[in-house]
């Protein structure tokens, strides 16, 4: 259920909270304890910190992003500012109903603060460990889930836009996090995220042989592929991209609950 309303919560910096998405079992209580317990939020990267809150089957994640607000005369002529978490937390409400494997949306708050503009993101966690931090027959058997996964959501039409194995999340089964880039299936879209994955996956050190029956994985995932993975596939061969170091970090840990 998505909908907008406005929150006129206690405290100096949490008046005027715009909300954008509430689950039906977070209220005002859970709110309060939620920005409470964000005092010892810290940014892992300028302006962008995620946390675990609690432990076991009862634990949450949470986003938050601080983005500066220029002078309002430097803001008449651009586009209103807009959270890449909102983004994030439409499209997870609508793979919520979709019973794809991402993280289930609780809460998005956003507010605008005299000198920046605050989004937060608050999801069920997740068990496991990243894609990318695996290694052996785990790898292989983790990438093979993962890309079942990708032809899957393409197959629901949507494009995620920042396929790297630190978004795909592997325990019993995988789930794919992240989607604050995503966006409506284009052939374009479906081939960027195939090649990101892909290359990444062989620098990870999987064989061609490996790569090819990842290929299959992803085909069989979707009725009616867009794109023929094998060719695809095919054209990565001896490509060399230049890879930016990535912002992945463990998530800090709160002690507390909801």
């Amino acid at each position: 259920m998505l909908h907008c309303k406005h929150l006129m919560l206690a405290g100096r910096h949490e008046v005027g909270k715009t909300l954008v998405f509430q689950n039906e079992r977070v209220g005002r209580k859970q709110i309060r304890a939620l920005l409470a317990l964000l005092v010892d939020l810290e940014d892992f990267a300028p302006g962008r910190a995620v946390a675990r809150i609690g432990q076991g089957d009862e634990a949450l994640f949470v986003k938050r992003y601080r983005r500066s607000m220029k002078p309002w005369w430097k803001r008449i002529l651009r586009r209103p500012y807009q959270s890449p978490l909102r983004n994030e937390a439409v499209l997870l409400a609508k793979l919520k109903t979709l019973g794809f494997s991402a993280p289930e949306p609780l809460l998005y708050t956003e507010s605008r603060h005299p000198r920046f503009h605050e989004s937060l993101l608050l999801t069920r966690f997740l068990p496991g460990v990243p894609l990318a931090t695996l290694a052996g027959e785990a790898l292989q058997r983790g990438a093979h889930q993962a890309l079942s996964l990708l032809g899957q959501l393409h197959g629901h039409g949507i494009a995620h836009g920042d396929c790297n194995p630190y978004n795909f999340l592997v325990a019993e089964q995988a789930y794919l996090l992240d989607f604050e880039r995503a966006g409506d299936f284009s052939r374009e879209a479906a081939v960027d995220d195939f090649k990101k994955i892909m290359l990444r996956l062989r620098d990870l050190g999987l064989s061609d042989e490996v790569l090819g029956a990842l290929a299959a994985s992803y085909a069989s995932a979707t009725d009616s592929p867009a794109l023929d993975a094998q060719v695809m596939l095919a054209e990565l061969q001896g490509l060399n991209v230049v890879r930016k170091p990535t912002r992945w970090r463990p998530p800090q840990q709160l002690q507390g609950y909801l």
